[in-house]
């Protein structure tokens, strides 16, 4: 995963992801979803050629689990980033697609675990519905 844009909320806790800087796809939630569409042998893939390094306790450092993850993640439309590449950080994300039904890019909010709410989810997922829809998506 490569972050190529964000926004600061104007609090003084707040996740600080850098523009440029890369995330290996198993601990992130876009990257759940993005290897889950992908399909469990592409999963299979990643996890013999990465390893799948823990970068905390939460790390989904298993092929099974992982894929099972990345599955269910798919089906519900969003995945979560529950402390998996660092502890105190949550994340909800979702796909966005193009004209092509390809994907082109991820929509993800991150915030201290503590205050990350479940009610955000319809809120991101329809905003990444939106994105989809200006990009040319339509859903068939």
């Amino acid at each position: 995963m490569i972050y190529f844009e964000k926004v600061t909320p104007n609090r003084m806790m707040h996740v600080n992801q850098i523009v440029g800087s890369r995330a290996p796809l198993h601990v992130t939630a876009v990257g759940k979803l993005m290897l889950g569409l992908a399909g469990e042998d592409e999963i299979e893939s990643y996890a013999r050629r990465t390893n799948l390094p823990a970068y905390t306790r939460n790390t989904l450092s298993s092929l099974n689990t992982l894929a099972d993850a990345c599955m269910t993640d798919i089906r519900q439309g969003y995945a979560l980033d529950n402390e998996e590449a660092e502890i105190g950080v949550g994340c909800i994300g979702v796909l966005l697609f193009e004209k092509s039904g390809n994907v082109s890019a991820g929509l993800s909010i991150s915030a201290p675990i503590e205050r990350r709410k479940n009610e955000w989810i319809g809120e991101l997922r329809k905003a990444g519905e939106e994105i989809s829809r200006h990009l040319g998506y339509r859903p068939g």
